[in-house]
């Protein structure tokens, strides 16, 4: 009897360490105290808590290489990111979204979902890549889109010739769902004329229905 209550006692173990394996998943038990200890903001309009870091130095050097006549760097900084956690009723969260620029962050994530998450599938389109996967009672996705920008840079040193740059990143997104709709006042009054709508016959035209 005490080697079967120990097995389901290492089983349970095993099973909370998982949970905690999975990144990010500690904002899915945040309560609003530790949101605003985390310096996340609060978005009463939709419902969310979101933090949105840029990396201020980048941003001051792209400015200083313009008034300077150079070239400035005009992607994301690698550490810039943004955490979405959006909630529904009872302020039970429906969602976390990463948004991220981190090749290395993507290899730590791409890595957990082939190795933990179940019936995993990768699609792609263009420049995207997306996979999709369970843990738990989770739905993962994970996105990678490829931007590149083309422009014109400072003159160069002659200053008779204009240089042109391809610039190209990375943008990345993480997503946690928990199968909760979001829910907010604003969002069920969008939603209740939305249906008075449809029961006019006033449905919504989307690009499609204007081939």
């Amino acid at each position: 009897m005490r080697k079967v209550a120990l097995f389901f006692l290492t089983l349970c173990l095993a099973i909370a360490s998982n949970a905690q394996d999975l990144p990010y998943s500690k904002y899915l038990n945040f309560s609003k105290a530790e949101f605003k200890e985390n310096n996340f903001k609060y978005h009463e309009k939709t419902n969310t808590w979101y933090i949105n870091k840029t990396n201020g130095l980048n941003e001051a050097l792209s400015i200083l290489a313009i008034l300077a006549d150079a070239e400035e760097d005009i992607r994301p900084d690698v550490n810039d990111y943004t955490i979405l956690v959006p909630c529904g009723k009872e302020d039970v969260p429906s969602c976390v979204r990463v948004t991220f620029y981190s090749d290395e962050t993507y290899h730590k994530l791409l890595t957990f979902m082939k190795r933990n998450a179940k019936d995993l599938m990768d699609t792609s389109f263009g420049k995207s890549v997306k996979y999709v996967g369970t843990y738990g009672d989770y739905d993962l996705e994970l996105h990678m889109d490829q931007h590149i920008i083309s422009r014109t840079s400072a003159r160069t040193a002659d200053h008779k010739t204009v240089k042109n740059v391809d610039e190209s990143y990375n943008e990345y997104d993480f997503i946690i769902r928990t199968n909760v709709e979001p829910w907010s006042k604003y969002l069920a009054k969008q939603d209740a004329k939305q249906a008075k709508r449809d029961a006019k016959g006033k449905k919504k035209i989307y690009v499609e229905d204007m081939m």
